[in-house]
């Protein structure tokens, strides 16, 4: 089959060579990827010829108490069978349906996956079926209709795609590129701050030897990034140790695990992201930063992600933060839309628009600088895969420069961490305050804004945009203070930035 049959063919060019990327990672561990284009026929703002969603083409995600499968009739029934209702099994197991076997296995608390071509998968259980293919069945969205029909939506749902990926809509691509060769990171780093405080980074994993070349992210530890190795940096490569290394400028104390959960080109099924996120349970994190999304067929909230929240709840203090997501919507992206969610968007290099890229609406919480930002991917070549820069070879030695929430994310991140340290709050006061400074420092017609800043208390006595400015002795790394026109924010006392702001 030519890459020109398959469903992404038809987007535009950018979100296309996204997504083909995303898809033939996947296939080569044999995992079908499908997807829907947006046709933003319910969405205005959304450009159309973007990813709607994307999804596992084998699999279902539904509650245990759906299941049904013990005898469900439809129809009229007689008084002693009305306690048999019909549920997923039953609709999945009419001969029309075509599922001629399926696994079931269980994801997180009542959360259960629906494998419906167990033989041509290995999943936790790692079931050798050899080279022999499943039974062929109807497509999942096909199913997925039938089952809304019958038992209503929402009772069952696809197994949605999570990427970190940054155009999956017709917008401004943002890859890597080298910054200039004067510049350090930026926002600058700060000389301390969130001692103690422990954090869990769902992402790419860690560059080796990053912690060793990097000074603010010496201490930060986890799995290795398999996509930045022997000088050459892949798609998403590095994204997981720049996110850590924005974190660590605004709490360079913190103790941050960067965990390799989104491993397939930056990206990971639904099911497998839950079950990757209990991890962070055991080692008795504070802040789990979660940083990639999806967005939903019918916009229903992913049960598997909503399930892990369930398991959360009970910890006390403990704060879950996501980026709000790359797709220019005011469509709910998760798992930043769950309301006990600490979503973050991002602001474009003025510091006074939201970018054009970031998704917003009532459900963002916050947004910060997430344009243009400079920091820590490794070393190597790095050979670009979307339009209009398909083929150029971009080389990097040690820092990129980089947009997208993913990078908006950890500076609000970082903020919370700083202020649990210095205060002594735990991670829901920490964001509960920071988030009433935001809201009083609003942008219209953007939302509460929080900036990059040091120094706690002392930074109100500056003045200033910069979350009321960042002293000039509570940071260092350059002249990196930002930004445009000269209005003396950020660290250092430049107020200069780093020269380029241009589009990536």
């Amino acid at each position: 089959m030519t890459e020109e049959s398959f469903w992404y063919s038809h987007l535009e060019a950018r979100a296309s060579r996204e997504a083909a990327i995303i898809v033939n990672a996947f296939g080569e561990r044999g995992i079908d990827i499908g997807g829907e284009t947006d046709r933003a026929e319910e969405d205005r703002d959304l450009h159309s010829g973007g990813i709607a969603f994307m999804y596992d083409r084998d699999h279902i995600l539904t509650r245990e108490q759906y299941l049904g499968g013990v005898g469900g009739m439809r129809g009229p029934q007689r008084p002693m069978d009305a306690s048999k209702p019909r549920g997923v099994l039953d609709v999945l197991g009419d001969d029309h349906n075509r599922v001629p076997e399926l696994e079931v296995i269980r994801v997180v608390r009542d959360v259960v996956l629906l494998c419906l071509n167990p033989r041509r998968h290995q999943h936790i259980r790692d079931y050798d079926y050899g080279d022999e293919g499943g039974g062929e069945h109807a497509d999942v969205l096909d199913l997925l209709r039938l089952i809304d029909d019958e038992l209503g939506e929402g009772i069952a749902t696809p197994d949605h795609v999570l990427t970190a990926a940054q155009t999956m809509h017709p917008c401004s691509a943002t890859e890597p590129e080298p910054p200039y060769p004067t510049a350090g990171p930026y926002p600058a780093v700060c000389r301390d701050g969130g001692a103690r405080v422990r954090i869990f980074q769902a992402d790419t994993g860690l560059v080796a030897g990053a912690a060793q070349t990097f000074p603010w992210l010496a201490g930060v530890y986890g799995d290795p990034d398999p996509r930045e190795s022997n000088g050459t940096i892949l798609p998403y490569g590095g994204h997981g140790t720049f996110v850590a290394g924005v974190l660590r400028c605004m709490a360079p104390e913190a103790q941050v695990h960067v965990a390799n959960v989104f491993n397939i080109a930056g990206s990971a099924r639904e099911s497998d992201v839950a079950m990757r996120l209990m991890a962070a349970f055991g080692f008795g994190f504070e802040i789990i930063h979660i940083t990639a999304s999806c967005l939903t067929r019918k916009n229903i909230p992913p049960p598997a992600l909503e399930a892990w929240l369930e398991l959360l709840r009970p910890y006390k203090g403990v704060l879950c933060v996501a980026e709000a997501g790359n797709n220019y919507t005011r469509r709910q992206a998760w798992p930043g839309a769950f309301p006990d969610v600490l979503s973050v968007g991002a602001l474009a290099t003025d510091w006074r628009h939201r970018a054009d890229f970031s998704n917003y609406g009532g459900w963002v919480d916050v947004y910060a600088p997430g344009e243009n930002l400079i920091n820590a991917i490794g070393s190597g070549t790095y050979t670009c895969q979307i339009p209009p820069n398909v083929g150029q070879v971009r080389t990097f030695s040690g820092l990129a420069q980089w947009s997208g929430t993913s990078f908006s994310a950890p500076i609000v991140t970082g903020l919370i961490a700083a202020r649990m340290a210095r205060r002594g709050e735990s991670a829901r006061e920490a964001a509960a305050a920071l988030l009433a400074k935001a809201r009083a420092q609003t942008i219209p017609g953007v939302g509460p804004v929080l900036f990059p800043c040091c120094d706690g208390d002392d930074d109100e006595r500056h003045g200033g945009r910069c979350g009321h400015g960042c002293g000039d002795h509570g940071c260092h790394g350059g002249d990196h203070g930002r930004h445009d026109g000269g209005h003396g924010c950020g660290c250092g006392g430049h107020g200069g930035g780093h020269g380029h702001h241009g589009r990536i």
